[in-house]
């Protein structure tokens, strides 16, 4: 008998035993890697196109908005009665052709930065074969500030969502009652022209740094002070938004110094030349030394509640809204006024801010024609209005008031503020409307529910009537016959 091996395996366990488990590869079959691709593709590319047709969408509602604002003030701008447009036409050339030191009736409280802008723009509009000096800046400025806009649309549409970028946009870049300014040759189309891009930064991009949010709102009350002396008053609340902003943040000393540093030399480059004018001019280191004008303004104000300039039968002309207390002294119209008779100066005051918010059409002049008591850009400025200050009742008293907010709330308060003495147009009123238009679009983009909708509309339905009611008053002191 043959023996075995006592360590042999028995044949028949050998084939019971599994065999090794080898290395196992980490790379997935194909198949899984290329379906994965095909499931993650489309959602990016999506998004992108969403982006794409969100900014093309605004960019070609803008671009058809602000060429028919151009075609508009050109007409208008050719005929020399509209005499702010004529006169910073006027301007234009003349700083293009001496300099700084320019001949300006308006020495004091005008100032070159407008008609520098303008000549500027009307120089590139020329080169590019736009036409004479009118048409060249009215379609320049248009296309200038489509491009900005465009590259600012863009960049945003890849930072923030679609809601963010919508309410940002409708209230500036997007607002008709603001961009229609752009290709006037006035310093609200200036103003609009330079501080709209940098608005709508401001209101969209809510993640930028704080230093960089303090420097775009101190540049832009800059920007305004420069354009327009009248809006000094922005610089307050800025200044406080700033100091808001960049006191409580510590260990960032150098971004801070930074920040400030470069506030400073944005004043010195806006500011200086204006003072080098006055001090060659008035010997003054006060960039607006006259304050003739401002004198004359509270006299003006209580003779008028407020004024329009219109085509009448192929002339423009001034349409003046007679106060009830037009027959006053002239000595007594003055700002103790206001003291003797509290009841006719709180009149007077709401009927001025009434006018500065209050549009009955969109363009800064217009046919004497298409006067009307009610009008669509009247129903839809009230409506801003009130909702607006909803929005801010509501605020306060949910003690939702952050920096941001309180910027603006007290940006319109003042801008309410400055217009409350004078005989105002509808478009010294613009930086409030604007801010309105912030609030009340952040509101909208929060997706209000129907319970807030229906407490707000008795309200808005009174509102819009008592606006049709007052204007129609309005109306009946003017000079003209309806």
């Amino acid at each position: 008998m043959m023996r075995t091996h006592v360590d042999a395996p028995d044949p028949s366990r050998a084939r019971s035993i599994p065999a090794p488990i080898g290395r196992e590869s980490r790379t997935p079959p194909r198949y899984l890697v290329e379906g994965a691709a095909q499931l993650s593709t489309p959602p990016i590319a999506h998004k992108r196109l969403a982006r794409v047709a969100l900014v093309a969408l605004a960019a070609c509602a803008q671009l058809a908005f602000l060429l028919w604002a151009a075609r508009a003030a050109i007409p208008q701008a050719l005929n020399c009665d509209v005499c702010d447009t004529a006169y910073y036409y006027a301007a234009a050339t003349e700083i293009a052709k001496s300099g700084l030191l320019f001949a300006n009736p308006y020495d004091g409280y005008r100032s070159y930065f407008a008609p520098l802008f303008i000549a500027v723009v009307a120089h590139l509009g020329a080169a590019f074969g736009l036409g004479g000096m009118v048409a060249s800046y009215s379609y320049g400025a248009s296309m200038l500030f489509w491009l900005v806009s465009v590259g600012l649309m863009a960049w945003l549409s890849n930072r923030a969502d679609a809601r963010t970028f919508w309410m940002a946009a409708a209230a500036t870049l997007l607002n008709p009652v603001l961009v229609v300014y752009v290709p006037y040759a006035l310093q609200e189309g200036v103003l609009m022209a330079c501080c709209l891009p940098l608005l709508f930064v401001w209101a969209g991009a809510k993640d930028l740094a704080a230093e960089k949010r303090a420097a775009l709102v101190m540049l832009m009350a800059l920007l305004a002070y420069i354009i327009r002396s009248s809006l000094v008053w922005w610089l307050l609340p800025s200044a406080a938004y700033a100091a808001w902003l960049l006191w409580p943040r510590s260990g960032r000393g150098p971004r801070r110094l930074a920040s400030t540093a470069a506030i400073l030399a944005a004043a010195c480059l806006l500011v200086g030349p204006q003072i080098y004018i006055s001090h060659e001019k008035s010997g003054s280191f006060n960039p607006y030394p006259s304050t003739t004008l401002l004198a004359q303004q509270i006299a003006w104000g209580i003779t008028l509640l407020k004024v329009a300039t219109v085509e009448d039968e192929g002339h423009w002309r001034g349409v003046t809204y007679w106060s009830p207390y037009l027959a006053e002294p002239e000595e007594d119209k003055t700002a103790s006024f206001y003291v003797r008779h509290p009841i006719r100066g709180a009149f007077l005051v709401l009927s001025h801010v009434y006018a500065g918010f209050h549009y009955d059409e969109i363009k800064p002049y217009w046919r004497l024609d298409r006067i009307r008591p009610l009008t669509i850009w009247l129903v839809l400025s009230s409506a801003l209005v009130f909702l607006g200050a909803a929005r801010i009742a509501s605020v306060v008293l949910a003690r939702e008031l952050d920096a941001d907010r309180a910027f603006m709330i007290a940006t319109l308060v003042l801008c309410a503020g400055s217009l409350a003495f004078v005989a105002a147009e509808s478009r010294f009123g613009v930086i409030g409307f604007a801010m309105l238009s912030l609030l009340v679009s952040e509101w909208i983009a929060g997706r209000p529910s129907r319970a807030e909708w229906s407490r707000l509309a008795p309200g808005l339905l009174l509102y819009l009537a008592l606006s049709f009611l007052y204007n129609t008053l309005l109306l009946q002191s003017a000079d003209i016959r309806l």
